[in-house]
């Protein structure tokens, strides 16, 4: 088995009565919702990272909208019409 390492974690109670909304909707411990959330975010483009972190540099604060924006389109377009 893989080396695990646990950590606490901070939260607002908003966000804590939300994340016990969706693992109960989803079926899911509070605790694999943490994991498989963080593991999602270690393996993003640092774009993603800072816009979800909200962690952007000066030179990028005015431009992060488009970059997300631009990434949107992208994706969008990739899709096949009625898909």
């Amino acid at each position: 088995m893989a080396a695990r390492i646990i950590v606490r974690i901070q939260v607002t109670k908003k966000a804590w009565d939300e994340i016990g909304r969706l693992t109960e909707k989803f079926g899911m411990t509070q605790l694999l919702m943490h994991s498989r959330m963080v593991e999602w975010l270690s393996v993003q483009p640092d774009e993603i990272r800072a816009a979800v972190l909200q962690h952007f540099s000066a030179k990028v604060k005015g431009t992060s909208r488009l970059i997300l924006k631009n990434m949107h389109g992208q994706r969008a377009t990739a899709r096949p019409k009625g898909a």
